[in-house]
């Protein structure tokens, strides 16, 4: 039996992650708890909180998680990941990957783009699924690529199994675009940092102009013709103070029904700006504010460190099952880290498609991808969050120090207090007790 014994103010809460079970106790009863864990046999005064301890399913089998990280080193994608171009419109004071910046501009042959979409096509027709999953993502703005775009969504069209087509976008988008993308597009994840002042301040133009109103006018077009969409906020050290106001701006003003935050990671401009997060706890506080608020409209807000209705072996499926191509035509393990000069890229670019339609996989690189995960994860195993984010993001806790994937800094510490205060928040809306009721699912 897994069991976590987690100090809150003057109490304990009770956790069973395997059995997505949670509830507060007094000293009495997390020691009781703990000793049956141990396999110890309780006594005849016990009789009254084991009877509790029944009802709320304490003693029941716990869940399996049978996805397989060792498994996932045979490659066999359904999802084609494409990065179509390193050109964006917008200057984000915190892009991981220096989007747009001046330099060689690099846009991802057609013949290659649909070299991956055959590819994964053919995997999910042999793994007999009903469809295939296609996204377009950064490293720049895939709308600046607009013919690619188009021509790769039309390709996709006509495969052999239906395509669910997802954009990653800034929504700096022309009226034309923005139709095309209604009747095209099945789902947008959207970045958009909230009000005027935010978002313009965060987000500005390539010339330093703001973006506010024209991110917003398609976000009305997305709420009038009812698309799936999904809003990811990027909070840096000066927006913390704002971001229970940013969350409340986005669920009056749009209808959107899951926002995703996340605070600004140590990489390309943020890393060289110096506008990366560093007040991570200040961050978990205002995170728990906004959470409040989102809830109050009945919108899903979540962090992607703190998950804890998920349980999981792997970060995010990226690796295990996404061929992610980037602008170059190389093939790698996460989005963040998408051309050759990256200070990670021998750890995570693997391959690359190639113009005769083939695909170079390097087994040996990607099993030594997750030979690192698994050795990170030995050292991870005894937190209460371990089932909920499997050791954490690899391209936030990798690093070039050879054991550099073994530390826990800060970020580990803002996992743990965001889902024990989640945790506490599933508790109280449960009356009680947390019974693995099914949060909202995030984008």
């Amino acid at each position: 039996m897994e069991l976590h014994v987690i100090p809150y103010q003057d109490k304990f809460i009770i956790y069973r992650p395997l059995r997505r079970l949670a509830f507060i106790a007094n000293r009495a009863m997390a020691r009781l708890c703990e000793r049956l864990a141990a396999g110890d046999a309780p006594s005849v005064a016990d009789d009254e909180a084991l009877r509790f301890l029944q009802e709320v399913g304490f003693f029941a089998e716990e869940e399996k998680i049978t996805s397989g990280l060792a498994a996932s080193v045979v490659f066999q994608p359904t999802i084609c990941v494409l990065m179509l171009t390193n050109t964006c419109n917008l200057r984000c004071v915190y892009c991981y990957a220096h989007g747009g910046d001046e330099g060689a501009t690099r846009q991802l042959p057609l013949a290659l783009a649909t070299t991956a979409i055959d590819r994964v096509c053919r995997e999910a027709v042999a793994r007999k699924q009903d469809h295939f999953r296609l996204a377009f993502h950064g490293n720049g703005e895939p709308t600046t690529a607009w013919r690619l775009l188009t021509d790769c969504v039309a390709h996709a069209r006509r495969a052999k199994l239906p395509a669910r087509i997802n954009l990653t976008t800034n929504g700096m988008w022309t009226e034309k675009q923005c139709s095309w993308i209604l009747d095209n597009i099945d789902r947008v994840s959207l970045s958009f940092d909230g009000p005027p002042a935010v978002q313009n301040r965060q987000r500005p133009t390539r010339r330093g102009d703001a973006s506010h109103s024209l991110v917003a006018r398609n976000i009305k077009a997305l709420d009038r013709r009812g698309m799936d969409y999904g809003i990811r906020v990027t909070i840096t050290d000066n927006s913390i103070v704002s971001l229970p106001e940013i969350i409340g701006y986005i669920c009056q003003e749009t209808g959107v029904g899951t926002i995703q935050v996340e605070p600004a990671f140590g990489a390309g401009r943020a890393k060289t700006d110096q506008t990366a997060l560093a007040r991570h706890m200040a961050f978990a506080e205002a995170f728990m504010a906004g959470y409040d608020i989102a809830r109050k409209y009945r919108r899903h807000m979540y962090y992607s460190g703190a998950r804890p209705w998920l349980l999981t072996d792997r970060f995010c499926d990226a690796f295990a099952s996404a061929l992610v191509v980037t602008p170059d035509g190389f093939i790698t393990s996460c989005y963040e880290i998408c051309d050759r000069q990256h200070e990670l890229a021998r750890d995570f670019i693997f391959g690359d498609i190639r113009t005769d339609g083939g695909m170079r996989v390097d087994k040996k690189i990607r099993q030594a991808f997750v030979a690192r995960i698994e050795e990170r994860q030995q050292g991870c195993r005894r937190c209460f969050c371990f089932h909920h984010c499997a050791g954490d993001c690899p391209a936030k806790t990798f690093s070039v120090h050879p054991r550099g994937h073994l530390r826990q800094g800060a970020r580990c510490e803002l996992n743990r207090t965001l889902t024990r205060e989640l945790i506490v928040r599933y508790i109280l809306a449960g009356n009680g007790v947390w019974d693995g009721q099914a949060q909202a699912t995030p984008m």
